[in-house]
């Protein structure tokens, strides 16, 4: 393989693993779930869907089930009576919580325009 094609491959290998995540981080829910969790933590399920203005129980328990499968989240039981369950951010979902930190200052600042 010469120079120019293995640079070829490392563009390509380059975007398929950003476009992958890109296109998983985008899905319905999940930006929103991420920010609001990142806001206080750790946080309950109800504190969570009051905190996202239109999501569907449904739709959050999905977004908190991928994200915890991605280790964006942790999900901790609580032995009481009854037990309760509180999500919070992992290492991973810290650092992609302030990456997103910068376009949530983007989008008040551009608001308006």
């Amino acid at each position: 393989m010469s120079a120019s094609q293995q640079l070829e491959q490392e563009i390509i290998d380059e975007c398929t693993i950003i476009h992958k995540q890109w296109n998983e981080m985008t899905r319905v829910w999940t930006l929103p779930v991420i920010h609001a969790l990142g806001l206080s933590q750790p946080a309950r399920f109800n504190e969570l869907k009051r905190r996202i203005e239109g999501i569907s129980a449904t739709s959050l328990s999905e977004r908190l089930t991928e994200l915890e499968k991605q280790k964006i989240i942790q999900r901790k039981v609580i032995p009481e009576s009854p037990p309760r369950v509180e999500y919070s951010l992992t290492p991973k979902g810290e650092d992609l919580h302030n990456l997103l930190g910068k376009f949530a200052d983007w989008s008040k600042r551009w608001a308006k325009s």
